[in-house]
């Protein structure tokens, strides 16, 4: 059934807890509203009535396929559906049970207290429990018999039940660097902002990391300390201060870290979360330590191999980062997760190493791993790095920039952009004889070496995890540059330093261009991440930005000046972009996840007045189309606009307003023209729809907004801020008169 009939469900005594890709599973009321359901169903079964052309229900139960019980086959994960046809009744597993969560959290606890003492009276042992009513989610981790999970099987509250992974663990080669050669690295300055690392803790005295670590802990009660012995967290610590350093350590000029790092550890020493404890709770509480200690920007290079993305239905602790992101208003950045290329591959010929993205995208496997759905999150795609040579015999799999074969793809929930940015991951090797993949060091990353009984300083890795860091960098120059940015708008202007790549990887394929950028976009969202652009103005580029809140239902507007250099005739490039990044409420397992729509629209010489009287037409012309098709969440369009004064951004407003985080940008290679007396200036109208916020309800949004210009047009810096200036002098003189 299409999303759009959902009111449809509501009047039928049912409401959806889940969407999935081909179907719903919906809940009634109460059993007086089953009765009901099942007396309307015969109705409609009884073919029209009293010379009636169609049946009474007709248009709600024509487009049901099938309806049936929620049952065992629902509720078992992947996973454990393996490991039950291997166990004997008395073996025992560690399991998660997923309890439905209705948004009523006083039963939910209920619920969780009643099956708990059930798996009790049955030898079970409940080692962790979680829920959250802002979140939509309540999940169990449990130990027990064979015969006691495959009975949870059955039991109503229960929404999923599924088994612990096996974890594939790292694959690092020590390098030939020394700890003297990495001795000059300097420390962050005084003023640097301290930044949340949660993963398998660090080696505060490794020398990349040595000054630069205000504290490794731990509040895991589980987990003995915050010293790191697996090495990812020191892998992934050591590109967050240094970047891709290698360079950096071969000519001694370093650069100065962007940030202080505290280390929160919640993995053990094989790098997983402890059996005893669920991840959800496990992350809660480092989020809510750091969050007491004045973090505002968090690494969190975790992925959860059971949780990757089917349907539309949000992961939990995807559902868990967005209420902690809005709650202590920090800002996550996390990775697309990995999967393995023979997962998706096929043959292993000699056209898997330029054609790997388009199996990729064509796979059912690859799909992102949790919490990469997660909506506030900024989530982060592997992308192929500068290569260095390749042995005899080795050809490498893909080209720099391209995506890495083992970077997981978007979409997010309800087709959101995700990943929304990327950063080199690493890529592998394919033998020309053999066709096999290569694990080799020349095409890995260089990282800290944080292991336990390790000889080396330095070695290489690859993975999403590696990526991440370089996006949260990025974000900590920002936080940097401006210490009262809320997490929106560091968002936001991280955004706006994506830059974006083009589609080599898929120019084999018969694609128009918007179809390329809609593929692109899956790969390696936005663009890839570069720090030193997101936030400064310089004189060819001047970055705007602004932090508000907005009612449901209600839209913005911003005047933004043209400088005169965009007026200049000449085959030379000129542009805009415009970020937009929002924390909507969210409810795990609903049809709409995000509790509110924001959208913005870039206008070019039409005054604000004409503006608000376009919107407000086309709000009623939406409200009628709602109420005649029983939709809701539409938003207004400004259709009647001639093209030259509606800026067609890419991508385009439809697919940017799945996701929270939105980037748009304008290109030409041609001057602007001055058909009116408003053609000096553009309009930004934001908007923001309601979908099943609090009729009242009041949302915080950043937008950033990026002009600039080619080099043989003139500067652009000094003309903006004085046109700004005179704008707000203009607005002053105003309000005085009105006064």
């Amino acid at each position: 059934m299409n999303s759009s009939d959902q009111s449809d469900w509501g009047n039928s005594g049912l409401r959806i807890v889940e969407a999935r890709e081909n179907s719903k599973v919906v809940a009634f009321s109460d059993d007086p509203e089953m009765v009901e359901f099942k007396r309307r169903l015969d109705v409609y079964a009884s073919g029209p009535q009293n010379g009636n052309v169609t049946a009474t229900y007709e248009s709600f139960f024509d487009k049901i396929i099938a309806v049936r019980p929620y049952g065992r086959q629902d509720r078992m994960g992947f996973e454990l559906a393996d490991k039950l046809h291997h166990l004997k009744a008395q073996d025992r597993l560690t399991v998660d049970v997923e309890v439905w969560h209705t948004g009523d959290q006083s039963a939910v606890d209920g619920w969780i207290s009643v099956i708990g003492e059930a798996l009790r009276a049955f030898g079970a042992v409940v080692h962790d429990s979680f829920s959250s009513a802002s979140a939509g989610v309540a999940i169990m981790r449990v130990d027990a018999e064979r015969e006691v999970v495959s009975q949870l099987l059955d039991v109503d509250l229960v929404a999923k039940v599924e088994c612990l992974a096996t974890n594939a663990g790292q694959v690092m080669t020590p390098s030939s660097f020394t700890a003297d050669s990495l001795a000059d690295a300097p420390g962050p300055t005084v003023e640097a902002p301290v930044v949340g690392v949660i993963d398998s803790g660090v080696q505060i005295e490794h020398p990349l990391l040595r000054g630069c670590v205000v504290e490794a802990t731990t509040v895991s009660g589980s987990i003995s300390d915050g010293i790191d012995r697996n090495g990812h967290g020191t892998a992934v610590a050591s590109i967050l201060l240094r970047g891709e350093f290698e360079t950096q350590a071969l000519t001694g000029d370093w650069e100065i870290p962007p940030c202080k790092i505290i280390s929160v550890r919640v993995l053990d020493d094989d790098n997983r979360i402890p059996a005893n404890r669920l991840p959800q709770s496990e992350i809660t509480d480092a989020v809510q330590y750091l969050a007491g200690r004045g973090v505002r920007v968090i690494n969190l290079s975790l992925g959860d191999v059971n949780g990757v993305m089917v349907g539309n239905r949000a992961p939990t602790i995807a559902a868990v980062l967005d209420e902690l992101a809005r709650k202590y208003g920090v800002v996550f950045v996390v990775p697309t997760g990995t999967v393995i290329p023979a997962d998706y591959s096929g043959a292993l010929d000699e056209n898997f190493r330029v054609d790997y993205p388009s199996r990729m995208l064509e796979s059912k496997t690859t799909g992102l791993m949790d919490p990469a759905p997660s909506a506030i999150s900024l989530a982060v795609g592997g992308t192929v790095p500068p290569l260095k040579p390749a042995a005899l015999g080795t050809a490498v799999v893909g080209k720099p920039g391209w995506p890495s074969p083992f970077s997981r793809v978007g979409p997010g929930i309800n087709g959101a952009i995700k990943p929304e940015l990327s950063a080199p991951a690493g890529t592998l090797g394919q033998s020309i004889d053999t066709g096999g993949l290569q694990n080799l060091d020349s095409f890995k990353v260089a990282v800290a070496d944080g292991r336990a009984g390790s000889s080396g300083v330095v070695s290489y890795d690859v993975g999403t995890s590696l990526a991440v860091p370089h996006v949260t960098r990025a974000c900590a120059a920002v936080q940097a540059e401006y210490p009262n940015a809320s997490a929106n708008l560091i968002r936001a202007l991280v955004l706006q330093s994506a830059e974006e790549r083009v589609s080599p990887f898929l120019d084999a394929n018969d694609l128009t261009d918007g179809a390329k950028q809609g593929k692109s976009l899956r790969l390696t969202g936005y663009g890839e991440v570069s720090g030193h652009r997101s936030a400064l103005s310089r004189d060819r580029e001047t970055v705007l930005f602004a932090q508000q809140e907005i009612p449901v239902d209600s839209v913005h507007l911003y005047t933004i000046p043209i400088p005169d250099a965009f007026f200049v005739p000449g085959r030379v490039e000129r542009g805009i972009s415009v970020s937009l990044s929002y924390d909507p409420p969210v409810r795990a397992r609903r049809m709409d996840y995000l509790g509110s729509r924001m959208q913005f629209d870039l206008l070019h010489g039409v005054s604000p007045e004409k503006t608000i009287d376009l919107l407000l037409a086309e709000e009623k012309e939406a409200k009628k189309a709602r109420k005649l098709k029983g939709a809701d969440g539409m938003l207004p369009k400004l259709s009647s606009l001639r093209t030259r004064e509606r800026i067609d951004m890419k991508p385009s407003r439809t697919s940017r307003s799945f996701g929270v985080n939105q980037l748009g940008r304008y290109v030409r290679r041609s001057a602007f023209q001055l058909f009116n007396a408003n053609a000096g200036q553009f309009v930004l109208a934001v908007q923001n729809v309601n979908r099943w916020d609090d009729a009242h309800g009041v949302q915080d949004y950043a937008v950033a907004i990026r002009l600039w210009v080619g080099d043989n047009l003139p500067p652009i810096y000094i003309d903006v801020r004085s046109k700004i200036r005179a704008m707000r002098a203009q607005a002053t003189a105003r309000a005085q008169v009105r006064g």
